[in-house]
């Protein structure tokens, strides 16, 4: 199986969320490096070419 990432540098609301949820986005990871800055990971499966 084969996986693509997506990386999102700002931060979401729960609409942007369900969004990315419905495309097939699944969020793996949320980092905080710097005060009210979020970092979003999510992975889905990659589609054949």
């Amino acid at each position: 199986m084969k996986w693509e990432y997506l990386t999102v540098d700002k931060t979401l609301d729960n609409q942007q969320m369900n969004e990315l949820g419905d495309a097939g986005w699944e969020l793996v990871a949320v980092v905080s490096p710097a005060h009210f800055v979020f970092h979003y990971f999510f992975k889905r499966e990659a589609q054949p070419l």
